[in-house]
This record gives C-alpha cells, structure tokens and sequence, in this order.
C-alpha cells in the first residue's frame, strides 16, 4: 500500500521543473508511505511513489519500478493478493523476475497480456503505468474501488495521485463542487459519479482505465468490469452456503499474504466475527503459516447502546488465537481533533464513524501494525441494513405475490426491532425512489433542507442520480446494486482509505473480493433476505462457529458512534459554538447562518435526527481548505 502521484504535459516546461512538482506531491502524501520515496523523470513527464513496505521489504520492491528493458515504469497503490499464483503463470510464458513483489507482477502481466491483464487480478489497486515505446500513460483503479485515483485534466496537462492533498501542491483549490456539497448537506450523499467535492478534481471510477497520450488525442476512459455483466454459475442451493463460506475463507487466506504482522478490526457484529472466527481456524489449521496468534482491534462505547464489547467478548471465548484490543474514542478528544481530522479527511465525510475510524487507526499504527483486515462489503452484497432494506423486500413481494408480503411482514415484525407503521413507511419510501425519497427526509425528517439558501437548493435540485421504482420485482436487487455503485458503498470506502493511510494503515476487506461479490449478486433475493431474516445465507454458513448471541442478532449498528451524546458534552459545545460565531460561518451564502447556528448550538438536535456532523463537518472543511465560492 502506497501513494502514487504524476504529473504529464505536452508543453515546454523548464529543466527539472516537473521532477520538483513531483517530489513536493510526494512529501505532501508522505503519511501513506513513510517507508520511502521514488520519482521517474522524462520529457513531459514526471512520476511519483511514496512506499508503505509491505510485500518484498528488500529494495527491489521499490518504485517506481520499472521493467527490464526500461521501457515501462510503474507507480501502483494496493495489493494484488493473487500474485504467487500470476508470478508461476508468467515464469511459465518465460518472464524473470528480479524481485518478490506483486508490483513487479504488474509490468511483466501488462508486457505479455496488454491491457486485459487487470482481467486477471485479485486485489485492490490503481496504479499508472509509463509507456515509453507508445508515449502515453495507462492506468487502471480495481473493480470496486478501493484504492484512489484522483485527477486533474487542464489542456494539454495531466495531474494525478492518490489524495487530492496532491494535486493541492500543483493547483490552488478553493472552489467547492457545489452540486456535490449539495448532496452532501442535504442528504448525506457523496454519490459516485467521477467528481468530487472540489471543482476540477474527478476519480477515474471503479472498474475503469484511462489512456492519456503525451503526443495529443483526447483523453479515452472504458469500463473493463461491471457487476451487472458478472454471470456466476451457482451450486445447487443446498450447497450454496459452505460454497459461500469457501468463497471466504479463500478471500482471507489471500489477504494474509504479508511479510508484515497483519491484525483484525473487530466489532461485535456478525461480518467481522465470521472474519475473526476464520482466522481464528485457518490459523489453527495451519493454513496461515507459523502464525500463531493475531491482535484484534476493537473500538467500545461504554455506557452506551451502541457499545458491542459484550459480543466482541463472547466471540473471543471461541477464538483462542486471537488477542483482543479494546479502545474508547471520546467526544472529548474530538473536540481537540476536529480540526486535523477535517484536514486528513481531505473532504466532508459522512458520519462520526469516520472519526471513531481515524483514531482507532492511529492505535492500530501506534502498536506499529501495518495492514489491517475488516468485514466491510457485506452489507451490500448479503442485504444487510435491515431497517433500510425491509421496505424494497416488501415492495417486491406486493408486486409479486401479495399474501407473501403478509408472511414476510409479519416475518419482520417478530425478528425486526420495528414496528408495522415503519414498515409501511419503508415501503412508501422505496415506492418513490431515490431523489423523492431522499428530498423528503430532508425536509420532513431531518430538517437539513430548510437550514440551506432557496437558491443553492434550486440550482443543484436534480443533481442526485435517481432510482425509481420499477414493476415486477427487482427493487431490493437494484436498491443493493445502487448502494454499491453509487450511493453508500463509495464513501465508506472512501472514509476507510484516507483515514487508514493518513496514519500508514492498510486495509483488507475479504467479504470485497470480487468473486465473492459476482456469487452473492447472482444469488436469489431470499437467500439474502427472507423470512425477516437479513444476511441469511451468510447466518447459516456460520451458525454453529460463531456465537449464537451474535449469529442470530436482529440489530444492525455498523460503525456506529453515540456523536449525539458526544455533542452534549461541554467541551464539543464550547468547540461548536466558537465555530459558528465565526465571520467565515456567518458569511456562507449555501446556508441560513442564524437559525443553523442555533440549531448546532442545541444540544439535543442531533438526538432528535437533525444531521449535525454534516453541517461541522462542512463549516470546518470550508474554513480549513480556503473555499471560496460557498
């Protein structure tokens, strides 16, 4: 895991002048590579590697790197977990190899199978790669995107790195993507759709390449992968879930590929502890090598209903190989790092988990692990997030076979902390589609909508991608396939990388292995969801290793963090009303300033739904980074 940067033009440029623009992006993301630095320099074009070592620890694993007749050179941010496998395939077809890396994997694949060799790749990544021979530059970002790839493309010049902290060295950036601010405040969006918060920086997206030529020719952008064009051949159902469980356990044996201690993230739900519970057997099946014990992290909220340490301490009782770590973030410390989180972050994120992430990866760093693994993905592809699904499930089944949907409500009800008046609530929600339903929470039940300007609101009112409703079914699938793609998914991911690497963390997600991802989209939506049961297939893989208390648990919480009580504390008060005295919160034009004011300075708006984060969190990165036209 690294942090890669470039910068191309096709214009004169003076002696040296892109190598130190190079250099300065490096240092400016150093805290993803505090291992080492590189740079590549030709005629009109510069590449930079800043290295977190963590495959092949040796020099030779250095980058950038480039191939043996120097006529490729490579600069790549990930893992490609499957490169023992690759490395044999191509010593096969004649390749020698000069070091142990998966990087060097890359350049040998792209030398023999072109530019279909990311086809081949299980990992996470994006990485560019300098043709010499061609004169141009391809680079490529893994199938969900994980990894980054920011970019900027102004005439006749191409920017590129893995925080837009990079491209800020090159370009002075203070003009906010107001849209995209838009469904931020409004909705709590950060949708997928190539932008981001910042006027002119775009992401090359998940499961695309981008070809950019020093000698002219626009820019050419493809899609190598989709999930909708992924066809799985299943098992027979009785089969499906061990094939499920094999599926993961495959997923984390690969993950494990390190010559660098790996450690587990470790909450009290069902995603990780099947995690933990398989490396926990893998280990004492031998199947990790010499391994003998791995540290798990836990982040506990005591006194509080989020807090899962009861679970988190049952799972351990079964897990003799495992070691559990418990920290306790705190409003209190929050107060005192609002301001250098919002600066790490780099862009507005969505919730206060985001935080509760950034600071248990700074303990994680601080017992000096490197690579970290965690349960995300899960929810999306095995329908969890009960309380918002329930309604496109229900929506289906009256489409489809109204006195299943009875069955099914009732199913909900008893295995469901909600009542049937939420659910029928859901269900009208997921009859509206997306950009209604979403307008209507902001107004209704949040009351974000009212605290914005008439104007900004007008102007940016269709931005949000909709997803209608459609007859015959298939709305729970598409609900899934929409948060994956574009509504959810993303910023989780989002939030996970930048707050990992800005303290040199990396992180694995088994259950994001694409395999795992086509086997479950091509599973019928009641092997998922059914019988008011969420995550089914996934329950009856496991049940029996993980414990009961935890395998048959109707309440999903996520990541969650009590920021409600956090912000009724003294010391997130006094923080809170310090910011919106200031001249700079005052004189937002995206905002009514007075009555928003008071609305923060209420403790208790938050724990009555009003989505206070989103309204600090934008008035502090709007103050931190400069924006201008907000």
């Amino acid at each position: 895991m690294c942090g890669i940067n470039g910068s191309l033009t096709r214009t004169a440029v003076g002696s040296g002048e892109l190598r130190a623009r190079v250099v300065a992006m490096n240092n400016a993301i150093a805290h993803r590579g505090p291992d080492g630095s590189g740079v590549f320099e030709r005629d009109g074009v510069a590449l930079g590697h800043r290295r977190l070592s963590i495959i092949d620890l040796s020099e030779a694993g250095a980058q950038p790197m480039h191939s043996a007749d120097g006529t490729l050179t490579l600069v790549f941010n990930g893992e490609i977990y499957n490169y023992l496998e690759l490395t044999q395939e191509l010593q096969a077809l004649g390749c020698q190899f000069r070091s142990h890396s998966d990087s060097e994997v890359i350049l040998h694949a792209y030398r023999v199978w072109g530019e279909s060799c990311v086809r081949r790749f299980n990992g996470m990544w994006a990485f560019a790669i300098w043709d010499e021979r061609e004169r141009r530059l391809f680079a490529s970002r893994d199938r969900l995107g994980v990894k980054p790839f920011f970019f900027m493309e102004t005439g006749d010049e191409l920017l590129f790195s893995s925080e837009i902290a990079g491209l800020r060295t090159v370009r002075p950036l203070n003009q906010a993507n107001l849209a995209k601010l838009h469904d931020y405040l409004a909705y709590g969006y950060r949708t997928n759709n190539g932008e981001t918060m910042l006027q002119g920086v775009l992401e090359l997206l998940p499961g695309h390449e981008m070809v950019w030529r020093l000698d002219g020719g626009r820019l050419a952008m493809r899609r190598y992968w989709s999930l909708e064009e992924a066809r799985v051949a299943l098992p027979p159902p009785a089969e499906r879930p061990g094939a499920l469980a094999e599926l993961l356990r495959d997923a984390v044996r690969l993950r494990f590929r390190s010559d660098v201690p790996v450690a587990l993230l470790q909450s009290g739900g069902i995603d990780s502890s099947v995690i933990c519970t398989i490396v926990n057997d893998e280990i004492d099946a031998g199947h990790l090598g010499a391994l003998d014990t791995v540290t798990a992290f836990t982040a506990t909220h005591p006194g509080h209903a989020y807090d899962e340490a009861a679970n988190v301490r049952a799972l351990m009782a079964t897990c003799p190989h495992i070691r559990s770590m418990e920290l306790t973030p705190g409003g209190e410390a929050l107060a005192q790092d609002f301001r250098a989180y919002v600066r790490a972050m780099q862009e507005p994120m969505s919730g206060a988990a985001s935080y509760a992430h950034w600071k248990l990866m700074q303990a994680v760093r601080a017992q000096g692990i490197k690579v970290v693994i965690n349960g995300q993905g899960a929810d999306e592809a095995l329908a969890g997030y009960g309380f918002y699904i329930r309604g496109y499930r229900m929506l289906d089944l009256l489409q489809t076979d109204p006195l299943a949907a009875w069955r099914e409500a009732r199913a909900i009800r008893a295995n469901m902390p909600f009542g049937y008046g939420g659910l029928v609530a859901q269900t009208v929600k997921a009859m509206m589609g997306r950009r209604l339903a979403s307008r209507m929470r902001a107004s209704l039940v949040e009351g974000s909508a009212g605290m914005l300007a008439p104007a900004f609101r007008s102007d940016h009112a269709n931005y949000l991608p909709d997803l209608p409703m459609v007859g015959g079914g298939g709305n729970l699938d598409r609900h899934l396939r929409g948060q994956l793609h574009d509504y959810g998914f993303n910023q989780i991911l989002h939030y996970e990388d930048q707050s990992s690497m800005s303290h040199g963390v990396e992180i694995r997600s088994p259950f994001i292995d694409y395999r795992l991802m086509e086997f479950a989209f091509a599973l019928s939506d009641e092997e998922k969801f059914s019988g008011g049961v969420t995550k089914k297939i996934l329950r009856d893989a496991f049940r029996g290793r993980v414990p009961a208390q935890i395998i048959e648990s109707k309440v999903k919480l996520g990541f969650a963090t009590p920021f409600a009580d956090w912000l009724r504390g003294d010391a997130l008060q006094s923080f809170v009303r310090q910011l919106v005295s200031s001249p700079t919160f005052k004189d937002r034009n995206i905002w009514h300033a007075a009555p928003l004011a008071t609305k923060l300075s209420d403790p208790k708006a938050s724990s009555g739904g009003f989505p206070s984060w989103r309204f600090i969190m934008t008035a502090l990165w709007l103050e931190e980074f400069g924006v201008t036209n907000a």
